[in-house]
């Protein structure tokens, strides 16, 4: 057979495949909606009663089981007639989620193929194809997974649908139901609130906008730096949602639907969208947060009026008890402008029980606990010297705190890093007290001083020995971002994260080194009582050895009795707080994240723009706020021990060298050692007897005084 002849076949052969395909995808999507439609009759039927759903209101259960908030749906908003709105915002809805709505029935088959052969192309999933049925049906006949089951069923249903409904009813059900931000649903209530009008009123260049809201509501409105008595959105805010405003505009242009007058009109014109009123009440930054989870992680299009039923880990008491806390100690008096944020959580489940994201929800609905991340300077350190004891470290391995230049070459330009001491101060420049309340100078301390005294030099040698890579390592398992080419700042926390990660990271010292991540949401039921999702039991991840979690305890205690975090202080009992202070460069930002068995929790201080904050450090006003709500919590808490650890040996130590404490030695502590870890040499800096355990000299609980904060 001749080549021609042979193409021509292949290329009929091809043809014919790629119409089989076409025909028969159909055909294969109408029979399975009609198994579908036989076995949910009577769902299908009455999908005007689904619809209605939407103003059943969601309620969120605490962690006992009673319901302390209720997200009302639509039932006090218009329900109005595909008429009421107008064309303009038809054709903007039109334009941006299925231009071919009026072409395809149901599943817009070219459109598929069409996003398939652009995924294809790009090696990622850019282009999405479900039409505005699809949509329709997604949120309010189908269960909230992410299966090929779940899409095919969404596809099957959909033609169906439009034999039943009929179009101009699909897309009247469509505007009075689809979400469009901050507990907004239906175009009508958005209308009002973004713009305070009615949907007929809108202008073409106000359509758009809120057609473009449609795919990522909340990620288009989020609130960045949102401040008492601003009524609008910032430019910066709505620049990635006036980008999709502008190509829907294009889109309507290249359809005909509007002429070059008309597009250039709505594209020059500036929009002032309205800030929406945030709910007043306890817990709402908890609430808040836990309505983006529901969308986010858990598929939940309809939150506000789906009828559902969300069991939480939310602790009403101690969310009363954190919100007066900050009132009390911090609202009242903070200059103008600082904000706070705090996490509470059970350490050995993982269980946020009070959140607060900032000073006021009603004139700042930034959530600074969950969506701001910032540098937490000092509070990582925990972290790097768990890191350096899994290596060849130990709490009394000793390093000179001396002045430090680190300079190398890159792509021929000469590069210097010369990391410094919060408070100016190197070796023997400082004076420090010893564990019998006399005083002493030293260049060489232990790795337990170090912490203790928070000496961002000692930090930097010990991240250096260790190594960037690993620190960054044991860091991402305990899911905190960090790059490795930040370098050795890392060690004094130049990495940003936010609090609930790095109050989560803390979970390892209160759970025999298994890092647990943070939960809110237990249980998820339908308005039927169908259960939807159970939390499986929070698995721990082992990040850390027994041996070294013990030893961190021991340090991280030393800071609260007698290092940078005394202003935690309050326990009678008190080794068993434990915790540690953070400032980040330029005292931009104040930490304390601090547990005892029942609760471990986290406190910041800063300002939304970064502002430098010279009167404030992670020693000071977060340290007492932490001590203020952790001793007052303890009444709401249940008692519990420290997870059992092994017993490890202690022995006098030198805190200058690290060696066996003598009777000279100025500062003397017993560190907890195992196996061959226990120092066999004597001090030979300061000559003399061995000190013994039963020596009056040895005293666990001295108090070395050093007035900084890093």
């Amino acid at each position: 057979m001749p080549e021609a002849s042979k193409s021509f076949t292949a290329q009929r052969r091809y043809s014919g495949f790629l119409l089989l395909i076409l025909l028969g995808t159909p055909v294969l999507l109408l029979l399975a909606g009609s198994i579908f439609f036989f076995s949910h009759r009577d769902a299908l039927l009455d999908f005007e009663n689904k619809i209605g759903s939407i103003s059943n209101n969601t309620l969120l259960y605490d962690y006992r089981g009673r319901p302390f908030r209720s997200l009302k749906g639509l039932e006090s908003r218009e329900i109005l007639s595909l008429s009421d709105f107008s064309r303009e915002l038809q054709l903007s809805v039109l334009a941006a989620e299925d231009s071919r709505f009026f072409q395809h029935r149901g599943v817009d088959l070219l459109r598929i193929f069409g996003a398939i052969w652009a995924n294809l192309q790009s090696g990622s999933v850019r282009q999405g194809a479900s039409t505005i049925t699809q949509q329709l049906v997604k949120v309010t006949l189908l269960e909230p997974e992410q299966t090929l089951r779940r899409k095919v069923k969404e596809m099957a249903i959909s033609i169906w649908l439009e034999l039943y409904l009929g179009k101009e009813k699909i897309l009247e059900h469509y505007l009075n139901s689809i979400y469009l931000g901050h507990g907004h649903y239906g175009m009508e209530r958005a209308s009002q609130a973004y713009f305070q009008k009615n949907v007929n009123d809108l202008t073409l260049a106000q359509a758009a906008f809120l057609a473009a809201l449609i795919k990522k509501p909340e990620h288009y409105l989020r609130i960045s730096e949102l401040k008492t008595g601003r009524k609008y959105f910032s430019l910066e805010e709505l620049k990635d949602v006036n980008q999709r405003q502008q190509s829907i505009l294009r889109r309507m242009l290249e359809l005909e639907w509007i002429d070059d007058q008309t597009f250039q009109r709505a594209s020059d014109e500036k929009l002032n969208v309205l800030v929406p009123n945030p709910e007043t009440g306890s817990g709402n930054y908890f609430v808040q947060h836990v309505i983006n989870l529901l969308r986010t992680e858990h598929g939940l299009g309809q939150v506000y009026g789906g009828g559902w039923r969300i069991w939480t880990t939310f602790h009403p008491e101690l969310q009363q008890l954190l919100e007066e806390v900050i009132q009390q100690n911090f609202a009242e008096d903070a200059p103008p402008g600082r904000q706070v944020a705090a996490v509470a959580m059970d350490p050995n489940s993982g269980e946020v029980l009070a959140l607060s994201g900032g000073r006021n929800f009603k004139t700042s609905s930034f959530n600074r606990a969950t969506q701001a991340r910032r540098q937490p300077g000092s509070a990582l350190k925990p972290l790097l010297y768990a890191t350096a004891l899994e290596q060849s470290f130990r709490p009394n391995s000793s390093f000179e705190d001396s002045v430090l230049i680190y300079d190398w070459e890159d792509e021929g330009v000469e590069q210097i890093y010369a990391p410094k001491n919060y408070d100016g101060l190197y070796g023997e420049e400082r004076v420090l007290r010893n564990h019998l309340g006399g005083t002493y100078r030293s260049d060489q301390m232990t790795l337990g001083k170090a912490l203790e005294l928070s000496i961002n030099t000692i930090a930097v040698q010990l991240l250096d020995a260790i190594g960037i890579g690993s620190f960054v390592e044991k860091s991402r398992a305990l899911d905190l971002e960090m790059k490795e080419e930040s370098g050795l700042c890392l060690a004094l926390g130049c990495s940003e994260s936010s609090l609930l990660k790095l109050t989560s990271a803390y979970t390892v010292f209160l759970n025999q080194g298994r890092y647990l991540s943070p939960v809110f949401i237990k249980r998820i039921e339908d308005s039927s009582g169908r259960l939807i999702y159970r939390f499986p039991e929070n698995e721990p991840k082992e990040i850390f050895s027994q041996q070294t979690m013990l030893q961190m305890q021991d340090l991280l205690k030393s800071v609260i009795q007698n290092g940078t975090g005394r202003n935690a202080n309050w326990s009678t009992d008190n080794q068993s707080l434990l915790g540690k202070t953070g400032t980040s460069s330029s005292s931009r930002d104040a930490w304390f994240v601090g547990a005892y068995p029942a609760l471990l929790s986290g406190f910041w201080i800063g300002h939304d723009e970064n502002l430098p904050m010279p009167d404030e450090q992670g020693g000071g006003t977060p340290a007492r706020l932490w001590s203020r709500f952790s001793e007052k919590a303890s009444s709401l808490l249940p008692y519990r021990e420290m997870l059992s650890l092994p017993e490890p040996i202690r022995v006098p130590t030198c805190r200058v060298t690290g060696l066996l404490a003598t009777e000279n030695c100025p500062d003397v502590s017993e560190y907890p050692y195992f196996d061959d870890q226990v120092p066999i040499h004597l001090c030979d800096q300061h000559p003399g007897e061995i000190l013994s355990r039963e020596s009056p000299e040895v005293q666990t609980t001295d108090q070395n005084l050093l007035e900084i904060e890093p």
